[in-house]
C-alpha cells in the first residue's frame, strides 16, 4: 500500500565518529561531549544558538558537512539494510524512501499526535537545511518475500560496519534495480505503522506540502522531497521496553494514595524490585518499599482503555495526583528503556522522588491494531530500543 523509492544520499566518511542518537534523546552532558567533534552530526541536528539564529546555523554546518568532504553524495539510487547487533539483541531493516503522499492518504500509520512546539521546531529546521537527517521509523507486518530481500541484499560486503553504543551497526547498500523493483512491487501491499519519528514525519510532509504550493513543482512526482526519509523493520524484528512513570512529589499522604491504588489494584508488598511479567501488572517502588499491582476490574470498553498507560492515568495520576497532562506537569517525568531495577530505585532513593512506577512494555501487534483504527496512544507509551542512528544517510531534499 506504500511506494517505496530508492535513494541518492550524501553518506558520512567516517560514520562512527560522524552519527548520534536521534536528536531528542541526546541529553546535555552528551551534547557537549559531541559537540567537541567538528565531524560530528550534532552541530547539525543541535546546533548552536538562540533563535532563528539555530537554524542559520545549522544550514551552514550541513554545507561544511560538503565542502570538507565529512559527507560525499552517492552517485547511484541505493536502498540500504542496516542492521544493529549485540550479545543481547539484534535488529535490522530497509533504508529507503517511502512516498509521503501514502502518508497523506493513511497508508503511513500514525500512533502519537504531534505537539505544536516541537513540529514548528523540526519544520524550521527541515526548511532551513533542506535535508532530512533522521530515520523516521516504520514497521511493516512480517513478510517473507520482503525479509528474504534483506538477507540477499546481505551477502554483499558491508558499506559501513563499526561499533557504537553498545550495538556493533552494520549497513549494506543495494543499487540493483531489479531487486528495488522486486522491492517495491511487495510494498506497493503492505502498510506501514510509524514506530518512531512522528515529528519528522510531519515536518516532512510540511516541507512536501510548502513544494507542492511552488507553480513548477505540483507534477514533479520524483522529487527528493516527495520521500520520507525511513527505516522500515519488520515488527518480529523491533523491541518495545517500557516507558515508565515517575511521581516527583505525592499530593496526598502515603497511606490514602495506598487506599486509592486498592480500588484499582491488587496492592501486595515485595521484598526486593522486579519486572512486570505480564500486561496489567505494574512494579511499583514508593518511598523505599516495593509493590506489586494487579489491575482487578479487566472489563474494559476498548483496546485503548485496557492499556497500562490508561489504567494508571485515568485512574491514579489524573483523579488522585491531578495531573492532567502527562507531557507538560512537572511533578511527572518519564524514563524509557531501563530494566535494572536498582536503577529504578536510584530514582526515588538518590534522586528524591516520592515513586516510580515500572510498567510492562507494550506488544507491537496492539500498536499496529489501535493505530489502524485510527486511534491515538497515551503520551510516552512505547520506548523503541535500541535506536537507530542518526546521520548514516542525509536525504537531501533539493538536489535530483
Amino acid at each position: 500500500m506504500v511506494k517505496i523509492s530508492a535513494l541518492c544520499p550524501y553518506l558520512p566518511n567516517s560514520p562512527k565518529d560522524f552519527c548520534t542518537n536521534p536528536y531528542d534523546i541526546i541529553g546535555k552532558e552528551e551534547e557537549k561531549k559531541l559537540k567537541q567533534n567538528p565531524k560530528s552530526l550534532i552541530h547539525l541536528i543541535l546546533p548552536d544558538g538562540e533563535g532563528e539564529i539555530v537554524y542559520q546555523n545549522a544550514a551552514k554546518s550541513y554545507q561544511r558537512f560538503k565542502d570538507e568532504n565529512i559527507i560525499t553524495r552517492e552517485e547511484n539510487q541505493n536502498i540500504f539494510v542496516y542492521s544493529q547487533e549485540s550479545e543481547r539483541f539484534n535488529q535490522q531493516g530497509f533504508i529507503l524512501g517511502v512516498a509521503l503522499q501514502d502518508y497523506e492518504d493513511g497508508n503511513i500509520v500514525k500512533h502519537e499526535q504531534t505537539r505544536a512546539k516541537a513540529l514548528k521546531d523540526r519544520t524550521k529546521h527541515i526548511i532551513s537545511t533542506n535535508v532530512a537527517t533522521g530515520l523516521v521509523w516504520s514497521v511493516y507486518r512480517s513478510n517473507k518475500y520482503i525479509n528474504d530481500i534483506a538477507e540477499q541484499i546481505k551477502q554483499k560486503k558491508p558499506r559501513f560496519d563499526f561499533i557504537k553504543y553498545g550495538y556493533r551497526h552494520i549497513v549494506w547498500q543495494e543499487d540493483d534495480p531489479i531487486i528495488i523493483k522486486k522491492l517495491a512491487v511487495l510494498f506497493k501491499n503492505t502498510k506501514v505503522y510509524i514506530a518512531d519519528g512522528h515529528h519528522r514525519a510531519a515536518s516532512a510532509a510540511e516541507y512536501r506540502k510548502i513544494q507542492l504550493k511552488k507553480s513548477n513543482r505540483a507534477d514533479d512526482l520524483n522529487a527528493p522531497w516527495q520521500y520520507l526519509l525511513s527505516y522500515v523493520a519488520s515488527d518480529d524484528q523491533v523491541r518495545i521496553l517500557p516507558y515508565n512513570r515517575v511521581v516527583k512529589r505525592l499530593t496526598v499522604k502515603e497511606n490514602i494514595f495506598l487506599d486509592n491504588l486498592k480500588k484499582i489494584y491488587e496492592v501486595n508488598p515485595y521484598e526486593k524490585g522486579f519486572n512486570p511479567k505480564s500486561r496489567h501488572q505494574i512494579a511499583l517502588f514508593l518511598k523505599g518499599k516495593w509493590y506489586k499491582l494487579i489491575v482487578k476490574n479487566k472489563d474494559f470498553k476498548s483496546e485503548y482503555d485496557s492499556l497500562d498507560v490508561t489504567i494508571l492515568h485515568d485512574k491514579i495520576l489524573k483523579p488522585i495526583l491531578g495531573i492532567s497532562d502527562p507531557r507538560s506537569d512537572k511533578n511527572l517525568f518519564f524514563v524509557g528503556g531501563i530494566q535494572d531495577p536498582i536503577k529504578m530505585e536510584k530514582y526515588v532513593i538518590e534522586e528524591n522522588n516520592d515513586c516510580f512506577f515500572n510498567l510492562f512494555p507494550l506488544d507491537i501487534r496492539t500498536l499496529e491494531s489501535i493505530a489502524e483504527k485510527g486511534g491515538f496512544l497515551p503520551p510516552k507509551s512505547t520506548w523503541f530500543d535500541p535506536k537507530v542512528l542518526s546521520g548514516l544517510i542525509l536525504h537531501d531534499l533539493i538536489e535530483s
